[in-house]
């Protein structure tokens, strides 16, 4: 028996619309990426939602094709835009691996290439919300961290992260007084051996916003205990 017609029309229509999402997903996105209004505030969010607008109208259109044209034309419509579809897919995720790539030579060229250096950034303020004091070394990779409640967590961060506060240290423009609310120092060692940088930072310092991150999102594999623990 063969199935209803509705079935079958219902079959077609949603089978033209998933086929052509993709397509009209990777043409949005390549809007987004062109646009020549915006083309340094253009971010990774707004590029999203313009390849979902473009895969909601892709698919818009190819299901009121089916709806409006005969079987045989929305079917070879169909598979044009599965076949497409698929190359579109198998080119992302290829092109993804070999930025992924890319940047994690980046990184490890970056990494061997830094003098070693000992971070420590102070908070006068001993309940200030990720930490109020944090060591990082750049060998180990691991930093030690005060947390309110008196709590003294050590974890270990990744290549990038380490690479990355080292050149927001370099960028940092610190100030000599004598009293501050955040403060900052390290020691480079190796081709900038013996050299001290300290001073005050301000409150909306990328320094101290990245750091804050590092603890937070390695809080749980970090080992903590009271430190006033005996």
């Amino acid at each position: 028996m063969p199935p209803p017609r509705e079935t079958t029309r219902a079959f077609r229509v949603a089978a033209a619309a998933l086929a052509s999402s993709p397509v009209g997903f990777a043409a949005g996105a390549l809007l987004a990426a062109r646009n020549p209004a915006e083309p340094i505030s253009m971010d990774g969010l707004a590029v999203l939602g313009y390849g979902l607008a473009g895969a909601m109208v892709a698919a818009l259109i190819m299901a009121l094709a089916a709806l409006t044209l005969p079987p045989k034309p929305v079917r070879i419509a169909t598979l044009v835009a599965a076949g497409a579809s698929f190359a579109i897919l198998v080119y992302m995720v290829q092109d993804f691996i070999r930025d992924s790539i890319a940047q994690s030579d980046a990184v490890s060229a970056a990494y061997a290439s830094m003098p070693h250096y000992e971070l420590t950034l102070w908070a006068k303020d001993p309940h200030r919300r990720a930490f109020s004091r944090f060591t990082l070394d750049f060998e180990t990779r691991r930093y030690t961290a005060t947390r309110p409640g008196a709590w003294l967590c050590q974890g270990a961060v990744g290549t990038e992260q380490v690479v990355a506060l080292f050149e927001i240290m370099q960028t940092l423009q610190l100030e000599q007084r004598a009293a501050c609310g955040l403060r900052a120092s390290w020691r480079t060692i190796g081709d900038a051996a013996g050299i001290d940088t300290h001073g005050c930072v301000a409150f909306d310092n990328t320094l101290f916003a990245l750091a804050d991150d590092m603890v937070e999102a390695t809080e749980r594999k970090a080992s903590c205990r009271r430190a006033d623990a005996k």
